[in-house]
């Protein structure tokens, strides 16, 4: 059997807390998932070539997941990138990179290489690079486009990555399929309808997941610790893991 690789670029939420990065990780050095504003620089610091990476795959337009496209891209236009690339999100991903690119780096777009476009709608499937990617709307920001999170197939491996997200019945049946899964986790015990908290919803995803899975818990504070929950770790800011 197959391992699978992530590297963090990033564990905090939106408020930096602690001084946390945004949350974002590389699957197997090819997938990143979520460009937070730091991912270039995170990318750099950890060894990872951007020009590597196959495809970035957003969950949700909010900045601190969105707002690194452009820092990628330029990489990607100065630096040599020739070969294809993908970028997955909601439907508006396209519009909205474009405008926010083309307005801080104009010429931004002028590509060498193909840039390829997939939104997704809820059960929207998508085959990348031998990455098999299946769209689940979350319970988040209802003024957004929409929220997702993805049920992935990398070879023989099933993992999972809830986005932000309050608990729902997407992200329970993505836990019930997935040998891994990336849930973000925004606090200890507060109760925001649209995140998951570390008291009440993570036993839950822990409980509806195969015994033997792995649970990696991203989108955090510092005062997260999950020494109670089996086979479930915090993520750390550029740490790596191998599962």
């Amino acid at each position: 059997m197959s391992h699978l690789e992530l590297a963090f670029v990033g564990s905090g939420n939106a408020f930096a807390p602690g001084g946390l990065c945004w949350n974002g990780f590389v699957l197997d050095g090819r997938f990143l998932f979520e460009a937070p504003p730091q991912a270039l620089m995170s990318l750099n610091r950890m060894g990872i070539d951007p020009n590597a990476l196959d495809a970035v795959v957003l969950s949700h337009h909010h900045g601190d997941h969105f707002l690194g496209l452009p820092f990628i891209m330029l990489h990607w236009k100065y630096f040599g990138r020739s070969r294809p690339a993908a970028i997955v999100g909601p439907p508006g991903t396209r519009e909205l990179a474009t405008a926010i690119g083309r307005s801080v780096y104009p010429g931004l777009f002028d590509l060498s290489y193909e840039l390829r476009w997939f939104e997704l709608e809820d059960g929207d499937v998508v085959e990348l690079e031998g990455l098999h990617i299946r769209a689940h709307r979350v319970e988040h920001d209802t003024r957004l486009s929409l929220n997702l999170g993805f049920s992935c197939r990398l070879g023989d491996r099933f993992f999972s990555y809830t986005g932000d997200t309050g608990l729902c019945d997407a992200v329970l049946a993505m836990a019930g399929e997935s040998e891994l899964v990336v849930a973000e986790c925004s606090s200890v015990d507060e109760r925001v309808p649209i995140h998951l908290n570390l008291v009440d919803d993570i036993p839950r995803i822990r409980e509806a997941m195969p015994p033997d899975s792995r649970l990696i818990l991203t989108h955090v504070t510092p005062a997260v610790s999950v020494t109670h929950l089996a086979n479930t770790l915090v993520a750390r800011d550029l740490e790596r893991y191998r599962v």
